[in-house]
């Protein structure tokens, strides 16, 4: 009798042990899903303001940067000079769409021309002390999240275009 009650107690610890095994990895799989879905929804407001900064940062010369609106909405312009013509990047946020217009200064080209980056909602674009442009952007969900930097070429303060 003893040897049939310790099978059958082996029996019930391996079933107690699969168990709990299989509960274990049924919860870290959910903490998992939950991990990477809030990760996907930060990356994208993320990716937007290192892009906006980092082109502010890249074009960081006197009377290259500038703010204006564009469309509906607020946008960063970005001017340079090739071989004698000025050219400008627009950034600007229109139809769900982070946008990145690049063109001649006098393309006479308008928001929808431009080339689609990353799903946005809403651009908005401020300046404070007329040194620090601010980013805020806001997702598809709703979320808003913001970066700020400083161009050295505003040292006098604001460009206007």
């Amino acid at each position: 009798m003893s040897g049939k009650l310790y099978s059958a107690l082996a029996i019930f610890l391996c079933a107690m042990f699969f168990l709990l095994a299989m509960g274990l990895t049924l919860l870290s799989a959910e903490a998992y899903r939950n991990t990477a879905a809030a990760a996907s929804e930060n990356d994208t407001r993320r990716t937007a303001l290192s892009f906006l900064v980092n082109q502010v940062r890249r074009n960081d010369a006197q009377n290259s940067v500038s703010l204006a609106s564009f469309g509906d909405g607020d946008a960063l312009i970005l001017s340079e000079t090739v071989d004698g013509s000025l050219y400008k990047t627009v950034l600007y946020c229109f139809d769900g769409q982070l946008r990145e217009l690049y063109a001649a200064a006098d393309s006479g080209l308008g928001p929808a021309d431009g080339l689609a980056i990353l799903p946005l909602k809403t651009l908005t674009i401020s300046v404070s002390d007329g040194l620090l442009i601010t980013f805020t952007v806001t997702d598809e969900n709703g979320t808003a999240s913001s970066a700020s930097v400083s161009p050295h070429c505003w040292s006098e303060g604001v460009a206007a275009s």
